[in-house]
């Protein structure tokens, strides 16, 4: 309990330093919230397929609900809402939110620890259960997410989000040089910050707009950064009797499910098909087309011609069609000669090969004690490590609660 509490201190003083979930409320422009609500409701209605509209007269409860940034949209939808927060100066932040935004006026504030909080009294009280970028912070996370889950009804949801173990390789190799060169100096991780990653800031406070230190805070300056895997994740909801519904973004694997009555809940199968997925967020860099490429080979572009063209003659195939059997025979054949360049040596294991050289160059120059400046000019000319996304930083899950 001690160390729990040692890293719960913690953390409350990184983020009363910066708060990291201030994303319109400091902002002059008027209409920051509205761009700010356009992304939540797309992540639940298009990413998660929780459209808002289910909202809609439930109860919800979030536990480090920050400023409540992200939280008053779901009470926009009409869900009344229960907000735990341990920092008193955000979940200050989150009720001036909720006054300005929020037309229902009957939410419950709560200054505490998730730890700490009435579990008897809330114990499967609420419609929904949601936890986002918490438990990634806290000491015992399988607690935590213990104390999530038994807040949710059965026949109710359980919401979770949180870094990923794999996609957050990249940046704690980050972190890795930042402490190497900065130690636990806060103002000499921010200028090491700034030194070697400013790209990696840019991007982020172009995605959302917070400021440079509370990015910088988030990421570098936070002491207890435990990020769950996939199958971490699914342990969770195995132990607390939820099944996996859904994510953001997808750990679905290519070729998941295989009839319309296939059990969904193959949960071997989606850790196992996930940990592919995990490597493809390791080295993200572009987005999700790349993802697609990594996954084809070289020669796919002549393979997927013949393999159209052999499709289309065979759709509606009836006893009237005439098929030349000959020339559909070579086009099997070419297929199976082109398989082998389409398939046989995916760009993925080139993409691999590059990040593994470029993590290897960045070890050995962090190693070597050169200068950050030095350091730097390498990053520079690196390909995938520490461009573009550097990996995946935050995936969000729905679970449902089965009853007893």
């Amino acid at each position: 309990m001690n160390n729990i509490k040692n890293v719960e201190q913690s953390t409350l003083k990184t983020f009363k330093t910066h708060r990291p979930s201030e994303y319109f409320s400091d902002k002059e422009n008027d209409n920051s919230f509205n761009i700010h609500d356009r992304k939540v409701e797309h992540l639940y209605r298009f990413g998660l397929t929780l459209p808002p509209e289910y909202f809609n007269g439930k109860t919800l409860i979030d536990l480090g609900a920050g400023t409540g940034h992200h939280t008053v949209s779901l009470a926009r939808w009409g869900a009344k809402c229960t907000l735990v927060e341990m920092n008193d100066d955000a979940l200050m932040v989150a009720k001036n939110v909720f006054s300005e935004f929020s037309e229902i006026e009957d939410h419950n504030f709560i200054n505490s620890s998730l730890y700490d909080i009435d579990i008897e009294k809330y114990r499967e009280k609420f419609d929904i259960a949601h936890s986002r970028g918490v438990l990634t912070h806290v000491a015992d996370k399988r607690g935590a997410f213990e104390i999530l889950a038994s807040l949710a009804k059965p026949g109710g949801y359980v919401i979770y989000g949180d870094r990923n173990t794999y996609g957050g390789i990249q940046e704690m190799l980050q972190r890795l040089a930042v402490y190497k060169y900065a130690g636990n100096d806060e103002q000499q991780i921010v200028e090491a910050s700034e030194k070697l990653f400013s790209d990696d800031i840019d991007r982020s406070v172009l995605s959302v707009p917070r400021s440079r230190e509370a990015v910088i805070y988030d990421r570098w300056v936070i002491r207890q950064q435990d990020d769950p895997s996939v199958s971490d994740v699914i342990d969770f909801f195995e132990a607390n009797n939820l099944v996996y519904v859904n994510s953001w973004p997808r750990i679905d694997f290519l070729g998941r499910g295989v009839s319309t009555f296939t059990d969904p809940n193959n949960n071997k199968a989606l850790k196992q098909g996930a940990f592919l997925v995990e490597n493809l967020w390791m080295i993200l860099n572009n987005g999700e087309s790349e993802n697609i490429q990594s996954l084809e080979g070289m020669g796919i572009g002549e393979y997927k011609n013949i393999l159209g063209t052999v499709a289309n003659m065979l759709r509606n195939l009836n006893a009237d069609t005439e098929i030349d059997l000959t020339s559909l025979q070579q086009d099997f054949k070419k297929m199976k000669k082109l398989s082998i360049d389409a398939f046989g040596k995916p760009i993925l294991i080139t993409r691999l090969d590059t990040f593994f050289n470029e993590v290897e160059s960045f070890i050995e120059s962090i190693n070597d004690k050169k200068t950050l400046s030095e350091i730097r000019q390498e990053l520079d000319q690196y390909e995938i490590l520490f461009k573009g996304y550097a990996g995946v930083r935050h995936v969000d899950y729905i679970a449902y609660k089965k009853g007893l």
